[in-house]
């Protein structure tokens, strides 16, 4: 029984060991990600007059996207600039009738007032009349089309999903043993199924937290160099080279230190145990170190 179990071991140690090599050039499944993406959604209840882009369509930080039918604000916004012009005239001509002692103070201040509240209708209708049209916060791509033209959307409802593909981010999963080497400026390859070419990558920032289940944590690359044919969600692998081993000869992939025979005595290469040996006494058994049974006259 003893004989089984040393040689069970040993077959796990050389298995451990094989496998901790073999991943040393690890693989892991990596996406393409843009670095910034918005969905852009109405701020007011209107109906669409303007839808300038297409999907798949480029446009530039500033461009006019979408644009609201807004006559009913704008109407309201002149209204309360007439107002203003008539709160005005009533408090230059009350200013006047204070200095002639016609008018008491309060009342200029109470005119004062209303020229105050004119102009702060004005200053609300201009920040309403701000949401009729929507810009582009940054350079980029149209990702998705979520309305049409001539429809009547209302608050918060999606109408496009941009995104800006000018530099690509690689997401991967590694094990968090990796953190004793990975870091920063690490740099790595990256294999994309969709176009079957690998592209020069390096390690742009480390998540902020661990995994406790699956002892994972997720970094952030960026492609490195010029790649006009990639696309947001793309998918393929990373590939992190053998270099990368740890200082002691440690495992790239399981962060392992692999199983190192013992120089005395021929010990198990798997598992640097030592051999069984025979007991001299009485001619006991070599492989079990029982005593032979005495024989009787």
């Amino acid at each position: 029984m003893r004989t089984f179990l040393r040689l069970l071991i040993c077959a796990t140690g050389f298995s451990v060991f094989n496998t901790a090599y073999a991943a040393e050039s690890a693989e892991i499944r990596a996406q393409l990600n843009a670095q910034h993406s918005s969905i852009l959604s109405s701020e007011m209840a209107a109906k669409i007059v303007q839808l300038n882009v297409q999907e798949g369509e480029r446009f530039k930080q500033g461009d006019l996207l979408v644009a609201f039918n807004c006559a009913e604000q704008q109407a309201q916004l002149k209204k309360a600039q007439a107002v203003v012009q008539a709160a005005e005239k009533t408090y230059e001509v009350n200013s006047r009738l204070t200095k002639l002692n016609s008018m008491s103070p309060l009342e200029l201040e109470m005119a004062a007032a209303e020229v105050a509240k004119a102009k702060a209708d004005i200053a609300l209708m201009g920040a309403v009349l701000q949401k009729c049209a929507i810009a582009a916060p940054f350079s980029g791509r149209v990702a998705e089309r979520l309305v049409q033209r001539y429809q009547y959307v209302k608050a918060g409802d999606p109408i496009l999903d941009i995104l800006d593909d000018s530099q690509l981010e690689v997401t991967v999963l590694v094990p968090s043993s990796w953190l004793k080497w990975l870091k920063p400026g690490y740099e790595f390859k990256v294999f994309l199924e969709e176009t079957q070419r690998e592209y020069p990558a390096k390690v742009k920032m480390l998540g902020a937290r661990i995994d406790a289940v699956s002892q994972s944590i997720k970094i952030t690359g960026v492609i490195t160099g010029k790649a006009d044919d990639l696309l947001a969600g793309m998918s393929g692998r990373a590939i992190f080279p053998a270099a990368a081993t740890a200082k002691d000869g440690g495992s790239v992939a399981s962060g392992m230190e692999p199983m190192r025979p013992t120089a005395k005595d021929g010990g198990s290469v798997a598992s640097g145990m030592e051999p069984m040996r025979p007991t001299a006494k009485d001619g006991g058994s070599a492989a079990s170190g029982t005593e032979p049974t005495a024989k009787h006259d």
